[in-house]
């Protein structure tokens, strides 16, 4: 959560959320942690282990908790629409006459959010405007309405590799929604001479890149910090011939194991702000996951300092692809 949204929620005279038991929808953080009557639910494991940490209930999974449990939600808007829409649908199942509040920065959206809410909810009330964020307060009513799940959010995308059509299947949130991303498909332009073994998929997303390191590992494992995206790979793996593990982890779980390669396109982005420290010690902590001669390979933005950190990290790094706006960066663990 950023420090304006919670600034501007500590603002607040008069403090309704604070009475009877809380959900917070999708924190940014641990920041309502300390809020003695909230609960979570969130899409990001690492948000999730600040609430763990504080001994607080929370709920990292693609389905809500028992929304009957609650006397009042606090949703905090996430930047993606569909993911705004499909919390929103799950609202639904509170019972009637349960407030829900509205926070977020405008830039995330949360004004043409308040101008869509479903007939199910009551017409928002704007509660306060502070540091370019806004708070406001609805309740759901008595219209009665089945939530969707998340199946009914699902896409299928084809591209097309090596002269052949290809697929995923993504869901709300999950990075690349509409199309393949370019530097994931350059990328799975040159994953055949990995070497045959173990091998992850870090930051495994819709399981793209899983998907084709299936045709050149023994084993395999795929980790992401988000449990939706672990919902996704699992429906893009489910006929693949090598099994994956999927992990929902903040980074490369600690008991991982060792492996012959490791495969990403590492996440460069905290919410909407520029994070190089997420890619710095995913390289770091590849390197003591590898075995000897075991290879490290990543796509990135050729603006990032990436060359510099794998080359400090693994004491060699090449470049074996470079398409103008992403490069291939390759290390062997010596």
């Amino acid at each position: 959560m950023s420090a304006a949204i919670l600034s501007m929620l500590g603002r607040q005279s008069a403090q309704p959320w604070a009475n009877g038991s809380l959900l917070v929808i999708h924190p940014g953080g641990g920041e309502l942690s300390a809020l003695p009557n909230a609960s979570a639910w969130s899409f990001h494991a690492g948000h999730a282990a600040y609430w763990e940490a504080a001994g607080r209930p929370i709920f990292c999974q693609i389905q809500p908790p028992n929304l009957n449990h609650y006397d009042g939600v606090l949703f905090l808007v996430a930047k993606e629409k569909e993911l705004n829409q499909y919390l929103l649908e799950q609202l639904a199942s509170l019972p009637a006459g349960t407030p829900v509040w509205f926070a977020g920065e405008k830039r995330s959206g949360i004004q043409p959010l308040m101008k869509h809410l479903p007939a199910w909810l009551q017409p928002p009330q704007k509660l306060a405007s502070a540091n370019h964020c806004l708070l406001f307060a609805s309740e759901r009513n008595e219209q009665v309405h089945q939530s969707a799940s998340i199946e009914d959010y699902a896409k299928n995308i084809t591209y097309e590799l090596n002269q052949q059509q290809e697929s995923f299947v993504t869901l709300p949130g999950v990075f690349s929604r509409e199309h393949i991303d370019p530097a994931t498909l350059l990328l799975l332009q040159h994953i055949k001479d990995l070497p045959k073994g173990r091998g992850m998929d870090f930051a495994c997303g819709a399981g793209v890149i899983a998907k084709q390191l299936a045709s050149v590992a023994t084993e395999l494992m795929a980790c992401d910090v988000s449990p939706i995206a672990i919902a996704a790979s699992e429906i893009t793996l489910a006929n693949e011939p090598v099994k994956t593990e999927l992990r929902l982890a903040d980074g490369i779980p600690d008991n991982a194991g060792q492996f012959d390669f490791i495969v990403s396109n590492p996440p460069f982005h905290t919410g909407q702000r520029t994070d190089y420290e997420i890619a710095r010690e995913f390289i770091s902590n590849a390197r003591q996951h590898l075995n000897k001669q075991g290879v490290f390979r990543v796509v990135a933005n050729r603006f990032l300092p990436w060359p510099e950190v794998i080359e400090s990290v693994f004491g060699n790094c090449s470049v074996i692809a470079d398409d103008g706006r992403y490069r291939v960066y390759h290390a062997t663990c010596r």
